[in-house]
């Protein structure tokens, strides 16, 4: 039985939580062949957080320039965002929590992370209160709950209550 390696192993599962843990593990590790390791998991990636989580391995190897590209890219997606998903809370706190976007402005002060950092906080301010401060992740990538979940499904049931009693 041959066995294969942990990259193998991520590029190959199709179980999206468990190539999350995978990608966050590498992160930390930070691989021999990173560089390529990141750009291919960049490129597989459809997730907005699963992406810059593989921007934040890559940017340890790569030049700005080679690290704006990619960020370019993620800024078109997101500005796309809320045509498709209006109230996208759960990318959005991810994005903005420890683990990420404030970790690359400190560690890498790119004009391309300030970009896209302001873009985001601006679709994240155009959101709904209700969707707002639900949870986080830590600087290792772990959810962090902020509020318990029978109150957001509370202030959820509520807002959409609200929301069909204006559209009729």
């Amino acid at each position: 039985m041959v066995e294969l390696s942990t990259t193998e192993i991520y590029f190959k599962t199709k179980d999206i939580a468990k190539r999350n843990a995978l990608l966050k593990q590498f992160v930390f590790e930070l691989p021999e062949d990173g560089k390529d390791f990141f750009l291919k998991a960049f490129k597989k990636e459809r997730y907005l957080d699963m992406r810059l989580t593989a921007i934040r391995g890559y940017a340890a190897f790569a030049s700005e320039e080679e690290v704006a590209v990619l960020m370019k890219k993620m800024l078109e997606i997101l500005k796309k965002r809320p045509e498709s998903t209006p109230y996208n809370y759960e990318e959005y706190e991810i994005l903005r929590s420890a683990f990420l976007m404030p970790y690359l402005l400190e560690k890498y002060p790119y004009d391309c992370f300030k970009v896209f950092n302001g873009q985001l906080e601006n679709q994240y301010d155009d959101m709904p209160e209700v969707f707002k401060g639900i949870f986080t992740c830590n600087d290792r990538g772990e959810h962090v709950q902020l509020k318990p979940p029978v109150v957001v499904r509370r202030q959820m049931e509520d807002f959409r209550r609200g929301c069909k009693v204006k559209n009729e």
